[in-house]
């Protein structure tokens, strides 16, 4: 304990502690802060030198009046200190708006729990002040605070009175860590407020340029770039660069290190939160798959259900917008409990990429070693059992005479549900079925145009583009009857309710050529609902509403007028 302090204490008594305790209240620097000292004069009362509760009743008088002589010299002078404060001050009237919102926010509450924590108290009152709360809300939280922190402190002292040898020892130690505390927790505070000011310069130059120019600097990712690429989700993102890549509003980067103005990806892998968390409020995730999408196509995936439900509502809740690919899409990531804005956006189909032509049908069929008189019956999808491939197998055998191709593999390799059960499968397939394992996107419009019929026994599906492609090309296609259909086509489609259905349907199309002629017309109804440019335009209206929100500055009630209700 400082020997200055001891002697002005001995001397002076009870007005030196009210005196000590006042003005470090109201800024003065003393040596000793206020908490040791209402800490000591509790030890005082223990040795019987200083009477209990005269010490309460004077330390909390001074506390109280101290806080309310800083409250009332900014409340009543605020204006002209601000009008006169040195530049270099870092505290603006913006500042000062956006920390009576804060303080509007919590309330009385946040004033109260601002008054009992150390190193802030004083500062609570200068804030206060400007900020102009009313004396009659002010006044008794400074009174209640006064109470409960000055009486907790004396009370301590004067329980740690046996000990206080030892007690004083640390104390002097904790002077030195409490100011390197201090001087830590001010460092943090001004390397915060400095990456505040450089992110808030940055947004502000991104701003005057999308003003500028009106650009559309589109950061798009895919992990399916580098794994995973026979499946839909890739061709998703290549179709959907392709279509956005031509349009004279938007410029384009692809998952390298290039940035935009707005991040949209179509996956969720840990490239998904490093490249996505740069762009917090312009985070747009198109949502392929949902937890029902497990469901036979990971190993354990019933254990697992938990655990892939959990982790897609962190995908979900990361992105600012998701958008859903279809009703049954939206359906599960509000069931999921997602706070995200949630849009419904179909993904487009390209039907120039897919078109039939006599070069493509005849480059298809030799690949496959198909006759030209010869039927062909093709399936698209992963090897797993939620597409439904055992079930295309069961459809070859129960039509010998026609050929059967199945193309697709298994992009996630040994983490496939039933990979021996299935490869068995395979192994005994009959002759008239043959398997073409994995192929790129480039590859597809040969295989399509090889085929006369296109079935999909998928038993889960949310927008499957294989039917899409399929149908672009030219081919009849029959879907596997599953409620996802009802609420994603408007018009018909070709359904089959098990696999006796599908061989029915499929031995038609190939005996009845006026049936397989409605089929193809069918087919080019249900496309119609996937304009590239309809959803091109959705998507790039979204990109603006996004970036619009983005930019909007932060809009601040008057100090005077957010108070007056309180």
């Amino acid at each position: 304990m400082p020997p200055q302090i001891v002697q002005l204490i001995s001397s002076y008594s009870y007005l030196a502690l009210f005196l000590l305790i006042y003005l470090q209240e109201i800024g003065v620097p003393i040596p000793l802060p206020n908490e040791l000292l209402m800490l000591f004069a509790g030890y005082l009362s223990f040795k019987g030198i200083l009477f209990f509760p005269a010490v309460l009743l004077c330390i909390i008088t001074a506390d109280f009046t101290g806080t309310i002589t800083l409250y009332l010299l900014f409340y009543f002078c605020g204006n002209y200190l601000m009008a006169h404060k040195p530049k270099w001050i870092p505290l603006s009237d913006s500042t000062l708006d956006r920390l009576q919102q804060k303080v509007t926010q919590g309330g009385w509450w946040a004033v109260f729990l601002c008054r009992i924590t150390p190193f802030i108290r004083g500062y609570t009152s200068v804030v206060s002040g400007l900020l102009r709360l009313k004396p009659k809300w002010f006044m008794p939280i400074a009174g209640i605070s006064s109470i409960l922190v000055c009486g907790t402190y004396i009370t301590l002292g004067e329980i740690s009175g046996p000990y206080w040898n030892e007690v004083a020892i640390k104390l002097n130690h904790f002077r030195y860590e409490a100011l390197g505390l201090v001087l830590l927790i001010i460092s943090i505070i001004g390397i915060t407020r400095l990456s505040t000011i450089l992110k808030e310069k940055k947004k502000a130059k991104e701003k005057l340029q999308y003003e500028k120019d009106r650009f559309i600097r589109l950061h798009m990712v895919s992990e399916t770039a580098w794994v995973t690429q026979g499946q839909g989700v890739h061709t998703a993102y290549i179709e959907l660069m392709e279509l956005l890549a031509g349009d004279r509003d938007i410029i384009l980067t692809v998952n390298g290190e290039g940035k935009g103005n707005i991040f949209h990806s179509h996956t969720y892998g840990p490239y998904y939160f490093w490249k996505g968390w740069a762009y917090k409020g312009r985070r747009i995730l198109t949502a392929h798959v949902i937890p029902d999408s497990s469901k036979g196509t990971i190993p354990f995936w019933k254990q697992l259900f938990p655990l892939t439900s959990l982790y897609l509502k962190m995908v979900y809740s990361f992105a600012d917008v998701v958008i859903a690919i279809s009703p049954t899409v939206e359906k599960a990531i509000k069931d999921l409990g997602v706070k995200s804005d949630i849009v419904r956006i179909y993904n487009p189909v390209l039907t120039e990429n897919w078109a039939r032509t006599p070069e493509n049908r005849q480059i298809g069929r030799k690949l496959l070693g198909i006759k030209p008189n010869e039927k062909l019956i093709l399936g698209v999808g992963q090897l797993q059992e939620r597409k439904g491939v055992e079930d295309f197998i069961d459809m070859a055998i129960a039509m010998p005479d026609q050929k059967f191709v199945w193309v697709g593999g298994r992009p996630w390799g040994m983490f496939t549900e039933g990979v021996q059960r299935i490869n068995n499968r395979i192994e005994n397939a009959p002759a008239n079925i043959f398997f073409t394992g994995l192929k790129a996107i480039e590859d597809m419009p040969p295989l399509y145009a090889a085929a006369d019929v296109f079935l999909f026994p998928s038993y889960q599906e949310n927008c499957p583009l294989a039917p899409l492609e399929a149908a672009a090309a030219g081919l009849p296609v029959v879907y596997r009857d599953i409620k996802e259909y009802t609420t994603l086509y408007r018009a018909p489609y070709l359904r089959a309710t098990d696999t006796a259905a599908f061989i029915k349907t499929a031995q038609r199309l190939i005996d009845d050529p006026d049936y397989y002629c409605e089929s193809v017309k069918t087919s080019c109804q249900l496309i119609a609902e996937f304009d590239k440019e309809k959803i091109k335009n959705e998507l790039i209206s979204l990109y603006r509403q996004t970036l619009d929100k983005y930019f909007e500055e932060n809009k601040w009630g008057s100090i005077s007028s957010t108070w007056a209700k309180h």
